[in-house]
């Protein structure tokens, strides 16, 4: 079978539970797949039809069929679904067992959970295919043509073979329903694709959950918060906060949203799709977000940086994202990422641009093709 290779791999058998988590369709089972291609193995998908009963208690007897089968290797699909699955697993992994594990919602990573599992599992954060894995899929060499064209499509493997943009705006809709909805018993589904679509057509905006309670006519501010954080868990959208030394004025400021996939994000949005300055802003994002957990935006009395990145306490990292630097808006971006790398005192900032290779004033400016 021809697999693309990750850039992230399983690694060999351990003796620890691995879980591979990310957003619907990204390829999660694929990864394992590969892994365990030409071992012996059980796999079960727990959205099955024919799983629909399948409790914690059933467990005992897949062990026992994986026993007589001599069968030490097991993956388990999707098994968010399975409430207290994580009994079992720690219980099989104490057994001998190498259990791999795949879910779609980042809640079932959540700290009461590595409580439940401490020091027994390592997690795997899965995206949809970086611009890296894209030109290994269709065997292409980066160029300014190539990211043209991942530029609009983004990375879902199923989307590159299907190309239609139904095919994304049917996903948005499965995974607000399967991953949110029905397990968080929503019954106004519609309001959380509003919210979804709002969004989706505001990257790289600064918001505030009153504003949109107001926009979209939601009563609730609490229920704002709340639909943010299940999109959030579910893969589709990430908020990033405003950068500052004070842990409550983070906490106060706007944030900012951006999509898991730059394809999905166009496809499903009102008005993001003609917008390419904020769109090459969260294809950056989505770089940056594959190799770092903290990134901020910056914003002073007179400037602006779309990202920090922060690593052991420390902003190591600033980065502006312009489609293109001219006369214009030139002072401003400089400026910008000048101000940012000053207050914050780290040592590297650039200027990615769509495809403007230059050093203005000490700063670089670099083709987003070539930086990736």
């Amino acid at each position: 079978m021809n697999w693309t290779k990750r850039e992230i791999q399983i690694p060999p058998d351990i003796k620890r539970i691995i879980i591979v988590s990310g957003i619907r369709r990204c390829g999660k089972s694929t990864l394992i797949k590969q892994r365990l291609l030409n071992k012996k193995a059980i796999y079960l998908n727990f959205e099955d039809p024919r799983l629909i009963e399948f409790t914690v208690s059933d467990f005992s007897q897949l062990e026992k069929i994986a026993t007589e089968a001599g069968i030490k290797r097991l993956l388990l699909d999707e098994i968010q679904n399975i409430d207290s699955w994580e009994l079992f697993a720690r219980s099989a992994i104490e057994k001998g067992f190498h259990i791999y594990i795949t879910g779609s919602n980042a809640s079932m990573l959540s700290r009461e959970l590595g409580t439940k599992l401490t020091g027994r599992y390592k997690q795997i954060e899965l995206f949809p295919f970086s611009y890296k894995e894209f030109l290994s899929y269709h065997d292409l060499e980066r160029s300014s043509e190539s990211f043209d064209i991942y530029f609009n499509t983004g990375g879902f493997p199923e989307h590159l073979e299907e190309k239609d943009d139904n095919y994304l705006r049917t996903l948005l809709r499965d995974i607000i329903t399967r991953d949110i909805a029905v397990r968080r018993n929503i019954t106004n589904e519609n309001q959380l694709i509003r919210l979804a679509v709002h969004l989706l057509s505001n990257i790289g905006k600064e918001f505030s959950y009153n504003s949109i309670s107001k926009i979209l006519e939601i009563k609730s501010v609490r229920t704002v918060i709340d639909y943010c954080d299940y999109l959030n868990e579910s893969y589709i959208t990430d908020f990033i906060p405003q950068y500052s030394t004070s842990i409550k004025k983070q906490l106060v400021n706007p944030r900012k949203s951006y999509c898991i996939d730059p394809g999905l994000a166009r496809a499903n949005s009102i008005s993001f799709s003609k917008d390419y300055g904020r769109r090459l802003e969260n294809f950056v994002y989505n770089k940056l977000r594959r190799d770092n957990r903290e990134i901020y935006y910056y914003r002073s009395a007179g400037a602006e940086c779309d990202f920090l990145v922060k690593q052991n306490e420390q902003i190591i990292l600033a980065v502006q994202v312009c489609w293109e630097v001219n006369y214009e808006n030139m002072k401003r971006e400089i400026n910008g990422i000048k101000s940012a790398l000053a207050e914050t005192g780290a040592r590297e900032g650039y200027v990615i641009t769509y495809n403007q290779e230059d050093n203005l004033e000490g700063i670089k400016l670099i083709p987003a093709w070539k930086w990736i």
